[in-house]
């Protein structure tokens, strides 16, 4: 790897952005950054305040004051409010039907987007990037090396996510998981600020019957026709 490269990975829930983002990044020695572990996080700091979602203003002093973190905790990255790990609270239900709302609200995207471009930006200056979200490769790194959207059927990402929440311990049904995915999916390209959609110059991989092996090969193979992959 001759030069430090950024990497944007846009789509839906459970498409599969973050178990690829782990592994790619562990493949290019790269740094992982989960830009909804943001979003989450901030939620749940108004959830515990009591504070009115659809407030911006409200939403808005909140990620001012409260201490949001993305830092490494075992093989993958963790989430820490103030200091405390939440991690695996992050991904409960109640705060996956919370995060549309507060990541719709224009002023705290605006805020969140460039507290993720400078953390990008001063990372990158020493490690490789590898960024998912929902607008990375539209909004937050627009002039990445790579831009990708992953996509899969309906079933499989919920299925995924299900799966995701088994492991954390999450309680949950399938059919609750199938229609927050089908309700994420309406509120993310809706939503005014900074909508789910397909940047103009990116691929997209459909990972409905991939592998994470099949689509990090994927992922290899289109860094090496840029000439930013240089490994056998």
């Amino acid at each position: 790897m001759s030069k430090k490269i950024t990497i944007a990975i846009d789509g839906p829930v459970g498409s599969g952005k973050g178990t690829l983002a782990i592994n790619l990044a562990k493949k290019i020695d790269a740094t992982f950054l989960y830009t909804g572990a943001m979003y989450r996080e901030l939620a749940l700091a108004c959830l515990r305040e009591n504070k009115d979602l659809n407030n911006e203003d409200e939403v808005l002093e909140v990620l001012r004051r409260v201490k949001i973190e993305l830092k490494p905790a075992g093989d993958e990255i963790g989430a820490f409010l103030n200091g405390e790990d939440v991690s695996v609270e992050i991904f409960k239900p109640y705060i996956s039907r919370a995060v549309p709302i507060v990541s719709a609200l224009p002023k705290v995207r605006e805020e969140m987007v460039n507290r993720q471009r400078k953390l990008a930006e001063n990372l990158g200056r020493e490690k490789n990037i590898v960024m998912e979200g929902r607008d990375i490769s539209t909004v937050v790194m627009p002039n990445a090396d790579l831009k990708v959207f992953l996509t899969a059927d309906l079933k499989t990402r919920a299925k995924r996510r299900f799966d995701q929440f088994k492991e954390k311990g999450v309680d949950t049904t399938f059919e609750e998981v199938v229609k927050d995915v089908e309700d994420r999916d309406k509120k993310d390209i809706e939503r005014k600020a900074s909508p789910l959609k397909v940047a103009e110059d990116a691929i997209v991989i459909d990972t409905t019957n991939d592998t994470i092996e099949d689509t990090v090969s994927k992922f290899i193979e289109e860094l090496k026709k840029r000439n930013l992959y240089d490994k056998n």
